[in-house]
Protein backbone atom coordinates (compact mmCIF):
# COMPACT_ATOMS: atom_id res chain seq x y z
CA UNK A 1 0.00 0.00 0.00
CA UNK A 2 1.48 3.20 -0.95
CA UNK A 3 2.10 6.01 1.51
CA UNK A 4 -1.26 7.65 1.08
CA UNK A 5 -1.18 11.30 2.67
CA UNK A 6 1.82 12.40 3.53
CA UNK A 7 2.62 16.17 4.66
CA UNK A 8 -0.98 16.96 3.52
CA UNK A 9 -2.33 17.25 6.71
CA UNK A 10 -5.22 19.77 7.46
CA UNK A 11 -4.39 22.50 9.40
CA UNK A 12 -6.68 23.57 11.92
CA UNK A 13 -6.19 26.60 14.26
CA UNK A 14 -6.61 26.06 17.96
CA UNK A 15 -9.39 28.80 18.34
CA UNK A 16 -12.06 27.11 15.67
CA UNK A 17 -10.65 23.18 17.58
CA UNK A 18 -12.17 24.19 20.27
CA UNK A 19 -15.13 25.77 18.58
CA UNK A 20 -15.80 22.74 16.73
CA UNK A 21 -15.37 20.46 19.73
CA UNK A 22 -17.71 22.64 22.32
CA UNK A 23 -20.46 21.87 18.71
CA UNK A 24 -19.45 18.23 18.37
CA UNK A 25 -19.79 17.55 22.31
CA UNK A 26 -23.40 19.83 22.69
CA UNK A 27 -24.17 17.77 19.11
CA UNK A 28 -23.53 14.55 21.63
CA UNK A 29 -25.80 16.07 24.34
CA UNK A 30 -28.71 16.34 22.42
CA UNK A 31 -28.25 12.93 21.26
CA UNK A 32 -27.66 11.20 23.86
CA UNK A 33 -30.62 13.18 25.22
CA UNK A 34 -32.92 11.43 23.19
CA UNK A 35 -33.64 15.28 21.25
CA UNK A 36 -34.64 14.89 17.66
CA UNK A 37 -31.84 15.93 15.49
CA UNK A 38 -34.90 18.13 14.00
CA UNK A 39 -36.10 19.98 16.79
CA UNK A 40 -32.55 21.21 17.84
CA UNK A 41 -33.00 25.36 17.04
CA UNK A 42 -29.63 26.77 16.39
CA UNK A 43 -29.80 29.50 19.07
CA UNK A 44 -30.74 27.50 22.05
CA UNK A 45 -28.06 25.17 20.50
CA UNK A 46 -25.27 27.88 20.22
CA UNK A 47 -25.86 29.01 23.81
CA UNK A 48 -26.04 25.61 25.33
CA UNK A 49 -22.68 24.92 23.35
CA UNK A 50 -21.30 28.27 24.67
CA UNK A 51 -20.37 29.22 21.17
CA UNK A 52 -21.62 32.43 19.36
CA UNK A 53 -24.33 31.98 16.37
CA UNK A 54 -22.23 34.20 13.73
CA UNK A 55 -19.01 31.47 15.09
CA UNK A 56 -21.35 28.86 14.01
CA UNK A 57 -22.56 30.23 11.04
CA UNK A 58 -19.19 31.73 10.32
CA UNK A 59 -17.97 27.59 10.04
CA UNK A 60 -21.20 25.36 9.42
CA UNK A 61 -23.87 25.82 6.85
CA UNK A 62 -26.03 23.62 9.63
CA UNK A 63 -26.14 21.04 12.29
CA UNK A 64 -24.90 17.94 10.21
CA UNK A 65 -21.66 20.08 8.94
CA UNK A 66 -20.46 19.71 12.66
CA UNK A 67 -20.96 15.67 12.01
CA UNK A 68 -19.60 15.86 8.73
CA UNK A 69 -16.33 18.00 9.74
CA UNK A 70 -15.99 15.66 12.53
CA UNK A 71 -16.00 12.80 10.32
CA UNK A 72 -13.26 14.72 8.19
CA UNK A 73 -11.32 15.13 11.43
CA UNK A 74 -11.31 11.73 12.80
CA UNK A 75 -10.29 10.28 8.87
CA UNK A 76 -7.40 12.81 9.01
CA UNK A 77 -6.02 11.15 12.09
CA UNK A 78 -6.88 7.86 10.73
CA UNK A 79 -4.41 8.83 7.46
CA UNK A 80 -1.94 10.37 9.65
CA UNK A 81 -1.95 6.71 11.30
CA UNK A 82 -1.43 4.44 8.39
CA UNK A 83 1.52 7.25 6.95
CA UNK A 84 3.05 6.60 10.29
CA UNK A 85 3.55 2.59 9.58
CA UNK A 86 6.70 1.72 7.87
CA UNK A 87 5.30 -1.18 5.68
CA UNK A 88 1.42 0.16 5.58
CA UNK A 89 -0.43 -2.97 4.20
CA UNK A 90 -4.63 -4.48 4.32
CA UNK A 91 -3.41 -5.78 7.70
CA UNK A 92 -2.30 -3.36 9.49
CA UNK A 93 -4.22 -0.60 8.07
CA UNK A 94 -7.47 -2.23 8.95
CA UNK A 95 -6.33 -2.16 12.39
CA UNK A 96 -5.64 1.16 12.89
CA UNK A 97 -9.56 1.54 10.68
CA UNK A 98 -11.76 -0.42 12.74
CA UNK A 99 -9.54 0.69 16.45
CA UNK A 100 -11.04 4.62 14.73
CA UNK A 101 -14.38 2.86 14.49
CA UNK A 102 -14.69 1.35 17.75
CA UNK A 103 -13.28 4.69 19.00
CA UNK A 104 -16.08 6.54 17.33
CA UNK A 105 -19.45 4.48 17.99
CA UNK A 106 -21.08 7.80 19.26
CA UNK A 107 -19.97 9.38 16.15
CA UNK A 108 -21.15 7.01 13.95
CA UNK A 109 -24.23 6.93 15.71
CA UNK A 110 -25.22 10.25 15.27
CA UNK A 111 -24.89 9.94 11.19
CA UNK A 112 -28.29 8.37 10.95
CA UNK A 113 -30.03 10.27 14.07
CA UNK A 114 -28.96 13.17 11.80
CA UNK A 115 -29.44 11.99 8.52
CA UNK A 116 -26.23 12.76 6.97
CA UNK A 117 -25.42 9.42 5.63
CA UNK A 118 -24.84 10.41 1.87
CA UNK A 119 -22.27 13.30 3.42
CA UNK A 120 -20.85 11.06 5.16
CA UNK A 121 -20.56 8.50 2.72
CA UNK A 122 -19.18 11.26 0.46
CA UNK A 123 -16.86 12.23 2.73
CA UNK A 124 -15.51 8.37 2.98
CA UNK A 125 -15.92 7.92 -0.62
CA UNK A 126 -13.78 11.13 -1.90
CA UNK A 127 -10.98 9.40 0.75
CA UNK A 128 -11.00 5.84 -1.23
CA UNK A 129 -10.42 7.97 -4.22
CA UNK A 130 -7.82 9.56 -3.15
CA UNK A 131 -5.98 6.35 -1.98
CA UNK A 132 -6.94 4.68 -5.47
CA UNK A 133 -5.44 7.86 -7.54
CA UNK A 134 -2.39 7.45 -5.57
CA UNK A 135 -1.87 4.13 -5.87
CA UNK A 136 -2.45 4.54 -9.95
CA UNK A 137 -5.59 2.23 -9.94
CA UNK A 138 -7.29 2.73 -13.55
CA UNK A 139 -9.27 5.83 -13.95
CA UNK A 140 -11.98 4.11 -15.96
CA UNK A 141 -12.81 2.01 -12.56
CA UNK A 142 -12.23 4.93 -9.73
CA UNK A 143 -15.47 5.85 -8.87
CA UNK A 144 -17.70 2.78 -8.96
CA UNK A 145 -14.92 1.57 -6.45
CA UNK A 146 -14.55 4.49 -4.18
CA UNK A 147 -18.47 4.78 -3.90
CA UNK A 148 -18.76 1.26 -3.18
CA UNK A 149 -16.05 1.37 -0.55
CA UNK A 150 -17.50 4.56 1.13
CA UNK A 151 -20.56 2.98 1.27
CA UNK A 152 -19.51 -0.13 2.69
CA UNK A 153 -17.40 1.07 5.00
CA UNK A 154 -19.87 3.30 6.84
CA UNK A 155 -22.32 0.65 6.74
CA UNK A 156 -19.81 -1.67 8.32
CA UNK A 157 -19.09 1.10 10.76
CA UNK A 158 -23.07 1.90 11.60
CA UNK A 159 -23.74 -1.81 12.05
CA UNK A 160 -21.17 -2.26 14.51
CA UNK A 161 -22.19 0.85 16.18
CA UNK A 162 -25.91 -0.46 16.13
CA UNK A 163 -24.84 -4.46 17.25
CA UNK A 164 -27.51 -5.36 19.95
CA UNK A 165 -24.37 -7.05 21.41
CA UNK A 166 -21.41 -5.61 22.19
CA UNK A 167 -18.73 -6.90 19.21
CA UNK A 168 -15.19 -7.28 20.84
CA UNK A 169 -12.17 -5.58 18.79
CA UNK A 170 -11.02 -8.94 17.59
CA UNK A 171 -14.43 -9.51 16.41
CA UNK A 172 -15.00 -6.48 14.34
CA UNK A 173 -11.30 -6.91 12.96
CA UNK A 174 -12.11 -10.51 11.84
CA UNK A 175 -15.74 -9.11 10.10
CA UNK A 176 -13.87 -6.23 8.61
CA UNK A 177 -11.21 -8.50 7.30
CA UNK A 178 -13.85 -10.82 5.58
CA UNK A 179 -16.46 -8.00 4.27
CA UNK A 180 -13.99 -5.28 2.87
CA UNK A 181 -11.83 -5.79 0.17
CA UNK A 182 -8.06 -6.42 0.52
CA UNK A 183 -7.14 -6.28 -3.27
CA UNK A 184 -8.23 -4.35 -5.95
CA UNK A 185 -6.45 -6.15 -8.45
Amino acid sequence: MARAFLNNSIKIDQRKQRSHEKLFQAVLEKYRAGVPFKQIEIKAFCRDAGVSRATFYRRYKDLADIIVVHFLIVIEDLKQQIDALSQPNFENSSQIVVSEIEANLDLVRLVSWSGTQQAVQSVLSGTAQQILILRDYPASKRQFISQFLGAAILNFAQEVADSPEPLSGAEVLGLYRLLIPNSLQ
